[in-house]
């Protein structure tokens, strides 16, 4: 008899671990999912911010560029200042690669934060109901021991 309360004692240890590490296992799966998707919010706020801030330099820019290229004065009735045009249409190139490198870089990233997602997902999808059914397993055999016949004791007399 002591044996079998032993046995019930580890069973029920087992089962509450599986309940807790289950409980928290789920808490940390919905605070994962909840910070994914404020980082994807943020993100896409900072890409719309600059595709606006790409919007304003090339524009302003492509105005510089223009007034060095037009002819203004007397000196420059004859010629614009082609130097500072092309040197401003360099900068605006430079700047637009740049801007175009960001934003793909910050499209990987989304791409990489919805991917972490999606495993997040796949736990809450997968490992919480096998840990669920391993409760399952345990309760049932701690079910099986309590309706099994108990062995009495036999005293020999002596």
């Amino acid at each position: 008899m002591p044996e079998q309360s032993a046995v019930d004692f580890k069973l029920n240890r087992i089962l509450n671990s599986l309940r807790q590490n289950r409980y928290k296992l789920e808490q940390i799966l919905i605070t994962l999912q909840m910070q994914q998707q404020t980082i994807l919010d943020s993100l896409q706020k900072i890409m719309e911010e600059q595709l606006t801030l790409q919007g304003a330099l090339t524009g302003s820019l492509s105005q510089f560029e223009e007034k060095a290229g037009a002819s203004q004065g007397l000196q420059g009735l004859f010629s614009g200042n082609p130097l500072l045009k092309n040197e401003i249409m360099q900068k605006r190139v430079a700047l637009e690669q740049n801007i175009n490198k960001l934003r793909e870089m910050g499209y990987q990233l989304q791409q990489q934060l919805q991917q972490l997602g999606k495993s997040v997902q796949d736990i809450g999808r997968y490992v919480a109901p096998e840990i669920e059914q391993q409760e399952k397993g345990v309760e049932e055999v701690t079910c099986f021991l309590a309706e099994k016949p108990r062995p009495a004791l036999l005293l020999e007399a002596e």
